[in-house]
């Protein structure tokens, strides 16, 4: 987890390297997202056991507020660079 400014970003990388950045807190009850299970493109809250899909936020196993994402990527020297956060409101239009 990092804070980024005034957010707070919770960064995952996958075994096969693949980077995702999200809000570092479940919308649900604020849950710490990086203290919970990570695989297959998912991350799994700790408190509670939701679910969300790390490409597109969307909440995978209940009903709950779509995660807020980041464009990330890593620079020639290692560093993980942080993009804008994605829209919740564009990104359900997408």
């Amino acid at each position: 987890m990092f804070e980024v400014g005034s957010d707070r970003v919770a960064v995952f990388r996958m075994r096969d390297g693949e980077l995702f950045a999200t809000q570092a807190e479940c919308p649900h009850r604020g849950g710490p997202l990086a203290d919970g299970l990570v695989g297959a493109g998912r991350a799994v809250c700790p408190l509670h056991g939701f679910q969300f899909d790390l490409r597109t936020g969307e909440a995978m196993t209940h009903r709950c507020e779509r995660l807020l994402t980041y464009i990330v990527s890593v620079s020639a020297d290692g560093r993980i660079l942080l993009g804008p956060a994605r829209d919740r409101a564009a990104m359900a239009h997408a």
